[in-house]
Protein backbone atom coordinates (compact mmCIF):
# COMPACT_ATOMS: atom_id res chain seq x y z
CA UNK A 1 0.00 0.00 0.00
CA UNK A 2 1.51 3.59 -0.91
CA UNK A 3 1.55 6.12 1.96
CA UNK A 4 -0.87 8.35 2.51
CA UNK A 5 0.12 12.45 2.50
CA UNK A 6 -1.37 15.43 2.96
CA UNK A 7 0.17 18.87 1.23
CA UNK A 8 -0.65 22.08 2.55
CA UNK A 9 -0.18 24.69 0.01
CA UNK A 10 0.34 22.60 -3.02
CA UNK A 11 -0.42 25.60 -5.12
CA UNK A 12 2.88 27.08 -4.46
CA UNK A 13 6.05 27.08 -6.07
CA UNK A 14 7.36 24.62 -3.61
CA UNK A 15 4.36 22.55 -2.56
CA UNK A 16 3.48 22.07 -6.41
CA UNK A 17 7.52 20.63 -7.15
CA UNK A 18 6.45 18.38 -3.98
CA UNK A 19 3.17 17.40 -5.44
CA UNK A 20 4.89 16.58 -8.55
CA UNK A 21 7.54 14.54 -7.27
CA UNK A 22 4.71 12.62 -4.87
CA UNK A 23 2.49 11.91 -7.53
CA UNK A 24 5.44 10.53 -9.62
CA UNK A 25 6.12 8.49 -6.37
CA UNK A 26 2.82 7.07 -6.43
CA UNK A 27 1.89 8.26 -3.55
CA UNK A 28 -2.13 9.08 -2.16
CA UNK A 29 -1.85 12.51 -1.84
CA UNK A 30 -5.17 14.95 -0.67
CA UNK A 31 -4.45 18.51 -1.18
CA UNK A 32 -5.88 20.65 1.37
CA UNK A 33 -6.71 24.27 -0.55
CA UNK A 34 -8.85 27.19 0.61
CA UNK A 35 -12.39 27.65 -1.36
CA UNK A 36 -11.09 30.55 -3.36
CA UNK A 37 -7.74 29.04 -4.46
CA UNK A 38 -6.92 28.56 -8.23
CA UNK A 39 -6.08 24.82 -8.33
CA UNK A 40 -5.61 24.76 -12.43
CA UNK A 41 -2.39 23.81 -12.23
CA UNK A 42 -2.78 20.80 -10.44
CA UNK A 43 -6.35 19.26 -11.06
CA UNK A 44 -5.57 17.06 -13.85
CA UNK A 45 -3.30 15.38 -11.14
CA UNK A 46 -4.81 11.93 -9.89
CA UNK A 47 -4.70 13.73 -5.91
CA UNK A 48 -7.55 14.44 -4.05
CA UNK A 49 -8.48 18.24 -4.01
CA UNK A 50 -10.06 19.21 -0.52
CA UNK A 51 -10.98 22.47 -0.56
CA UNK A 52 -12.39 24.43 2.79
CA UNK A 53 -12.12 27.44 5.27
CA UNK A 54 -8.50 26.65 7.39
CA UNK A 55 -9.67 28.07 10.60
CA UNK A 56 -12.13 25.60 10.99
CA UNK A 57 -11.62 22.69 13.31
CA UNK A 58 -13.76 20.45 11.29
CA UNK A 59 -11.85 21.03 7.86
CA UNK A 60 -8.67 20.35 9.30
CA UNK A 61 -9.89 17.19 11.18
CA UNK A 62 -11.08 16.04 8.20
CA UNK A 63 -7.48 17.16 6.24
CA UNK A 64 -5.21 15.32 8.88
CA UNK A 65 -6.94 12.33 9.84
CA UNK A 66 -5.95 8.83 8.15
CA UNK A 67 -2.49 10.42 6.98
CA UNK A 68 0.74 8.88 7.14
CA UNK A 69 2.83 12.06 6.46
CA UNK A 70 1.32 15.59 6.58
CA UNK A 71 4.26 18.40 4.85
CA UNK A 72 2.68 21.86 5.72
CA UNK A 73 4.07 24.39 3.63
CA UNK A 74 0.91 26.76 3.37
CA UNK A 75 1.91 30.68 4.66
CA UNK A 76 1.68 33.84 3.83
CA UNK A 77 4.88 35.29 2.14
CA UNK A 78 3.86 38.73 0.03
CA UNK A 79 3.25 41.64 2.39
CA UNK A 80 0.70 42.12 3.89
CA UNK A 81 -0.87 43.31 7.89
CA UNK A 82 0.74 41.25 10.76
CA UNK A 83 -2.62 39.79 11.87
CA UNK A 84 -2.76 38.54 8.39
CA UNK A 85 0.66 36.54 8.62
CA UNK A 86 0.08 35.81 11.69
CA UNK A 87 -3.49 34.07 11.05
CA UNK A 88 -1.42 32.36 7.97
CA UNK A 89 2.05 31.36 9.40
CA UNK A 90 1.14 30.95 12.88
CA UNK A 91 -2.29 30.41 13.92
CA UNK A 92 -2.96 27.94 11.15
CA UNK A 93 0.11 26.09 12.13
CA UNK A 94 -1.11 25.55 15.80
CA UNK A 95 -4.50 25.00 14.46
CA UNK A 96 -3.36 22.28 12.27
CA UNK A 97 -1.15 20.34 14.57
CA UNK A 98 -3.65 20.47 17.31
CA UNK A 99 -6.29 18.40 14.73
CA UNK A 100 -3.24 15.79 14.29
CA UNK A 101 -3.44 15.02 17.96
CA UNK A 102 -7.31 14.97 17.91
CA UNK A 103 -7.44 12.91 14.79
CA UNK A 104 -3.90 11.19 13.84
CA UNK A 105 -1.74 11.14 17.03
CA UNK A 106 0.34 8.47 15.21
CA UNK A 107 1.16 9.95 11.59
CA UNK A 108 4.71 9.30 10.55
CA UNK A 109 5.58 12.97 10.47
CA UNK A 110 4.44 15.86 10.40
CA UNK A 111 6.88 18.52 7.98
CA UNK A 112 6.61 21.92 8.78
CA UNK A 113 8.73 23.77 5.93
CA UNK A 114 9.44 26.75 7.62
CA UNK A 115 12.24 29.72 6.49
CA UNK A 116 15.69 31.10 6.85
CA UNK A 117 13.53 34.18 7.95
CA UNK A 118 13.08 33.66 11.35
CA UNK A 119 16.97 33.27 11.82
CA UNK A 120 17.32 36.70 10.59
CA UNK A 121 20.60 37.98 8.49
CA UNK A 122 24.08 36.25 8.85
CA UNK A 123 26.60 38.36 11.03
CA UNK A 124 29.59 39.35 8.95
CA UNK A 125 32.23 36.40 8.54
CA UNK A 126 29.39 33.71 9.94
CA UNK A 127 27.94 30.56 8.76
CA UNK A 128 24.54 30.02 10.84
CA UNK A 129 23.72 26.35 12.08
CA UNK A 130 20.80 25.05 13.59
CA UNK A 131 22.66 26.17 17.29
CA UNK A 132 22.46 29.94 16.34
CA UNK A 133 18.82 31.59 18.22
CA UNK A 134 16.76 32.90 15.93
CA UNK A 135 16.63 36.44 15.17
CA UNK A 136 13.74 37.33 12.48
CA UNK A 137 13.67 40.87 11.05
CA UNK A 138 10.69 40.95 9.58
CA UNK A 139 6.72 40.04 9.79
CA UNK A 140 7.32 37.32 7.89
CA UNK A 141 9.96 35.52 9.62
CA UNK A 142 8.73 36.75 13.36
CA UNK A 143 5.42 34.60 12.44
CA UNK A 144 6.85 32.20 11.03
CA UNK A 145 8.97 31.74 14.17
CA UNK A 146 5.62 31.23 15.94
CA UNK A 147 4.67 28.61 13.66
CA UNK A 148 7.96 26.86 14.63
CA UNK A 149 7.34 27.54 18.55
CA UNK A 150 3.76 26.03 17.67
CA UNK A 151 5.10 23.00 16.53
CA UNK A 152 7.83 22.24 19.17
CA UNK A 153 5.44 22.91 21.69
CA UNK A 154 3.74 19.58 20.86
CA UNK A 155 7.09 17.59 19.78
CA UNK A 156 7.11 14.84 22.31
CA UNK A 157 3.64 14.45 21.79
CA UNK A 158 3.66 14.35 17.27
CA UNK A 159 6.18 13.00 15.24
CA UNK A 160 7.43 16.39 13.86
CA UNK A 161 10.49 17.75 11.56
CA UNK A 162 11.37 21.69 10.69
CA UNK A 163 12.97 22.19 7.45
CA UNK A 164 13.89 25.92 7.01
CA UNK A 165 15.42 26.41 3.06
CA UNK A 166 17.01 29.21 2.07
CA UNK A 167 16.44 30.71 -1.33
CA UNK A 168 14.92 28.38 -3.59
CA UNK A 169 15.16 28.63 -7.26
CA UNK A 170 13.85 26.26 -10.34
CA UNK A 171 11.07 26.73 -12.80
CA UNK A 172 7.88 28.43 -11.77
CA UNK A 173 9.48 30.19 -8.99
CA UNK A 174 7.99 33.66 -9.94
CA UNK A 175 11.30 36.12 -8.98
CA UNK A 176 13.22 34.10 -11.15
CA UNK A 177 10.95 33.95 -14.07
CA UNK A 178 10.73 37.80 -13.67
CA UNK A 179 14.30 37.86 -14.00
CA UNK A 180 14.83 35.43 -17.05
CA UNK A 181 11.81 37.73 -19.00
CA UNK A 182 14.37 40.95 -18.10
CA UNK A 183 17.17 39.21 -19.58
CA UNK A 184 15.49 37.82 -22.80
CA UNK A 185 14.68 41.60 -23.50
CA UNK A 186 18.81 41.41 -23.10
CA UNK A 187 18.64 43.75 -19.90
CA UNK A 188 21.39 42.21 -17.80
CA UNK A 189 21.06 43.87 -14.05
CA UNK A 190 25.15 44.61 -13.16
CA UNK A 191 25.39 44.15 -9.53
CA UNK A 192 28.65 45.19 -7.75
CA UNK A 193 30.75 42.53 -6.48
CA UNK A 194 30.45 42.08 -2.85
CA UNK A 195 31.36 38.53 -2.21
CA UNK A 196 29.31 35.94 -0.77
CA UNK A 197 25.74 36.85 0.62
CA UNK A 198 23.72 34.42 -0.03
CA UNK A 199 23.22 29.98 0.33
CA UNK A 200 20.58 28.74 -2.25
CA UNK A 201 19.42 25.30 -3.22
CA UNK A 202 17.78 23.92 -6.34
CA UNK A 203 13.74 23.11 -6.13
CA UNK A 204 14.64 19.28 -6.69
CA UNK A 205 17.50 19.27 -4.09
CA UNK A 206 14.71 20.88 -1.77
CA UNK A 207 12.16 18.07 -3.01
CA UNK A 208 14.69 15.44 -1.98
CA UNK A 209 15.55 16.56 1.49
CA UNK A 210 12.39 17.06 2.65
CA UNK A 211 10.97 13.40 1.90
CA UNK A 212 14.56 12.02 3.47
CA UNK A 213 13.87 13.79 6.05
CA UNK A 214 10.03 12.81 6.39
CA UNK A 215 11.56 9.43 6.53
CA UNK A 216 14.16 9.26 8.74
CA UNK A 217 14.00 8.25 12.05
CA UNK A 218 16.50 10.55 13.12
CA UNK A 219 14.87 13.87 11.87
CA UNK A 220 12.00 13.50 14.54
CA UNK A 221 12.20 16.65 16.47
CA UNK A 222 14.62 18.38 14.97
CA UNK A 223 15.43 21.60 12.48
CA UNK A 224 17.56 21.26 9.66
CA UNK A 225 18.66 23.73 6.63
CA UNK A 226 18.94 22.40 3.36
CA UNK A 227 21.31 23.78 1.22
CA UNK A 228 23.64 23.27 -1.68
CA UNK A 229 26.50 24.35 1.05
CA UNK A 230 27.80 26.08 -1.26
CA UNK A 231 27.25 30.37 -0.80
CA UNK A 232 26.32 33.19 -3.65
CA UNK A 233 27.21 36.93 -4.66
CA UNK A 234 23.97 37.98 -6.39
CA UNK A 235 26.32 39.03 -9.25
CA UNK A 236 27.42 35.65 -9.79
CA UNK A 237 23.77 34.22 -9.65
CA UNK A 238 22.51 36.95 -11.86
CA UNK A 239 25.84 36.46 -14.77
CA UNK A 240 24.76 32.40 -14.34
CA UNK A 241 21.39 33.01 -15.13
CA UNK A 242 22.47 34.71 -17.78
CA UNK A 243 24.51 32.57 -19.52
CA UNK A 244 21.47 30.08 -19.75
CA UNK A 245 19.66 32.52 -21.22
CA UNK A 246 21.48 34.64 -23.52
CA UNK A 247 25.02 32.50 -24.03
CA UNK A 248 27.23 35.17 -25.20
CA UNK A 249 25.23 37.13 -27.41
CA UNK A 250 25.06 41.09 -27.01
CA UNK A 251 23.10 42.12 -23.81
CA UNK A 252 22.83 45.71 -22.55
CA UNK A 253 24.06 46.06 -19.02
CA UNK A 254 22.35 48.64 -16.35
CA UNK A 255 23.47 49.70 -12.85
CA UNK A 256 21.76 48.60 -9.57
CA UNK A 257 20.15 51.60 -9.59
CA UNK A 258 17.87 50.04 -12.13
CA UNK A 259 16.58 46.82 -9.99
CA UNK A 260 16.14 49.51 -7.19
CA UNK A 261 13.80 51.31 -9.15
CA UNK A 262 12.33 48.19 -10.75
CA UNK A 263 11.57 47.06 -6.88
CA UNK A 264 9.42 50.07 -7.07
CA UNK A 265 7.66 50.05 -9.62
CA UNK A 266 6.72 45.87 -8.20
CA UNK A 267 5.89 47.87 -5.32
CA UNK A 268 2.91 50.15 -7.02
CA UNK A 269 1.62 47.32 -8.77
CA UNK A 270 1.17 45.17 -5.91
CA UNK A 271 -0.68 48.66 -3.91
CA UNK A 272 -2.72 48.84 -6.65
CA UNK A 273 -3.79 45.45 -6.96
CA UNK A 274 -2.67 44.57 -10.29
CA UNK A 275 0.05 41.97 -9.52
CA UNK A 276 0.70 39.97 -6.21
CA UNK A 277 4.65 40.11 -6.33
CA UNK A 278 7.01 39.08 -3.47
CA UNK A 279 9.36 41.69 -4.99
CA UNK A 280 9.52 44.91 -3.65
CA UNK A 281 12.10 47.54 -2.35
CA UNK A 282 11.96 46.09 1.24
CA UNK A 283 13.06 42.47 -0.33
CA UNK A 284 15.84 44.19 -2.41
CA UNK A 285 17.55 45.48 0.35
CA UNK A 286 17.25 42.72 2.64
CA UNK A 287 18.41 40.34 -0.11
CA UNK A 288 21.20 42.81 -1.59
CA UNK A 289 22.49 44.50 1.48
CA UNK A 290 22.70 41.58 3.65
CA UNK A 291 23.44 38.50 4.39
CA UNK A 292 22.36 35.05 4.53
CA UNK A 293 23.88 32.54 4.81
CA UNK A 294 23.80 28.79 6.45
CA UNK A 295 25.06 25.49 6.45
CA UNK A 296 23.40 22.24 6.27
CA UNK A 297 25.93 20.00 7.98
CA UNK A 298 23.90 18.72 10.34
CA UNK A 299 21.47 17.06 7.59
CA UNK A 300 24.64 15.75 5.60
CA UNK A 301 25.59 14.12 8.94
CA UNK A 302 22.29 12.82 10.50
CA UNK A 303 20.16 12.19 7.08
CA UNK A 304 23.30 11.66 4.20
CA UNK A 305 21.83 14.39 2.61
CA UNK A 306 23.91 15.45 -0.27
CA UNK A 307 22.53 17.93 -3.56
CA UNK A 308 23.23 17.03 -6.66
CA UNK A 309 23.18 20.63 -7.95
CA UNK A 310 25.54 23.66 -7.61
CA UNK A 311 24.08 27.34 -9.09
CA UNK A 312 25.46 26.33 -12.24
CA UNK A 313 24.12 22.29 -12.82
CA UNK A 314 20.79 23.31 -11.27
CA UNK A 315 20.36 26.07 -13.58
CA UNK A 316 21.26 23.94 -17.08
CA UNK A 317 18.90 21.34 -15.13
CA UNK A 318 15.87 23.71 -15.27
CA UNK A 319 16.37 25.12 -18.61
CA UNK A 320 16.78 21.62 -20.06
CA UNK A 321 13.16 20.95 -19.08
CA UNK A 322 11.57 24.22 -20.22
CA UNK A 323 10.04 24.48 -23.80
Amino acid sequence: MQPKALITGATGFIGGHLLEALVEKKWEITCLVRPQSRTNAIEKKPIRILRGRMNEASVLERAVEGQDYIFHLAARIRSAPREVYAKANHILTKELVNACLRKNPHVKRFVYISSISVAGPTPLGQLLDETAPPNPVSEYGRTKLEGERAVREIWDKLSVTIIRPPNVYGNRQQETEMLIKLLRCRIVPFLREEGKSTSLIYIKDLVRGILVAAQSPRAQSQIYYLTDGEGYSWREIILALKKNVLGQTLYLPVPESFIYTLAGFADILRAAGWKKLYFGRKIWTAMAKSRWLFSSAKAEKELGFRPYHGLESGFNDMFSGRE
